[in-house]
């Protein structure tokens, strides 16, 4: 009889005689791994929309999406203005959200307003995103759990 490569019958290492080997990837630990950066993700999305600690005003409202990298302008208690977390003067607002929305095909900016702040001081971060060429403006706030009820 004829082998190949010139192994004789009873070699060990003839590939005739042994069982192939099983190369399945185990993908458990994946999955597994995968699940909790998903669960991390999920609890810890929330508190990155703005790192500026404000008390919102409760709502009624029903909860809208922000969409992609949303341009959050914060105004705190003591009126300041943050533009995410860095705190900008009111002279730099313009300028700072304006070049945060570029490139933006539908420039939106959230107004996070602190429920204690001047009413005067929200106006002027509104304005101050309608100057920079925001579309639409939106006001944040937190969710009383209350159903709005049809009138």
């Amino acid at each position: 009889m004829a082998f190949r490569n010139g192994e004789s019958e009873g070699s060990d290492s003839s590939a005739f005689g042994r069982s192939s080997l099983l190369a399945d990837i185990n993908i458990t630990p994946f999955v597994d791994v995968m699940l909790v950066l998903l669960i991390i993700f999920m609890v810890t999305a929330p508190f990155a929309v703005s790192g500026v600690d404000i008390q919102l005003p409760k709502s009624r409202a029903r909860t809208l999406s922000l969409g992609q990298d949303p341009v959050v302008v914060s105004v705190s208690e003591r009126g300041e203005f943050f533009l995410g977390k860095k705190m900008l003067r009111k002279e730099e607002l313009v300028a700072k959200i304006q070049a945060a929305l570029a490139g933006q095909d539908q420039p939106t900016v959230f107004i996070r307003a602190d429920r204690e702040v001047a009413y005067s001081k929200v106006m002027d971060a509104m304005t101050a995103a309608q100057s920079a060429g925001a579309k639409k403006i939106g006001m944040m706030g937190e969710n009383s759990g209350q159903p709005v009820k049809a009138r």
